[in-house]
């Protein structure tokens, strides 16, 4: 009885072990496939300077489906306040990754929600506006096929109400 009690806990200890090992699995890649197909589709979440965000933000994205390439959606929360101003945006994305391995071009659209208050404490005035922006993504992504450090960095035309201006953004996270 003693020995079927070891046998049963080193096999489940052994299992268990072997359970945390990656977190993302490649199929079988051929030498001059484009495309490098993983056990489910990636996600990334990620820190955001500029861009859709439009200042700071935190952003999750994903592929559609299993393929570090292709099509995916980018979504998030942005936060920004100084003397007496705060601005809460909520941008999301559709985008596409033209590459293989780990080096991509990122071409993405969307639009951001974004709802900006300004306190005034002497007046105790208190005013509040609301706006969505538009933008167009174009930038560099290095997105590792196991996962790992995650970075992203380009170009954001922001369009809202006629206006038209010209963003930068690097985002830095983890990609699993």
């Amino acid at each position: 009885m003693k020995k079927a009690f070891l046998a049963v806990t080193f096999i489940f200890c052994f299992g268990f072990l072997f359970a945390q090992k990656d977190t993302v699995r490649l199929r079988v890649i051929e030498k001059n496939q484009k495309a490098v197909v993983t056990d489910r589709p990636p996600q990334a979440v990620y820190f955001q300077i500029g861009g859709s965000g439009p200042i700071l933000s935190v952003q999750y994205d994903r592929r559609f489906f299993k393929k570090v390439n292709g099509f995916g959606f980018a979504a998030g929360l942005g936060f920004w306040g100084a003397s007496g101003t705060s601005i809460f945006s909520v941008p999301a994305s559709l985008n596409y990754l033209v590459g293989h391995n780990s080096h991509f071009l990122e071409i993405a659209g969307g639009a951001t929600f974004v709802s900006a208050k300004e306190t005034d404490i002497f007046d105790s005035e208190n005013s509040t506006n609301s706006a969505v922006i538009f933008h167009i993504n174009f930038g560099y992504r290095y997105q590792p096929t196991r996962g790992g450090f995650f970075f992203r960095g380009g170009i954001s035309p922001l369009f809202s109400e006629g206006e038209y201006v010209t963003s930068y953004y690097l985002g830095f996270g983890h990609n699993f």
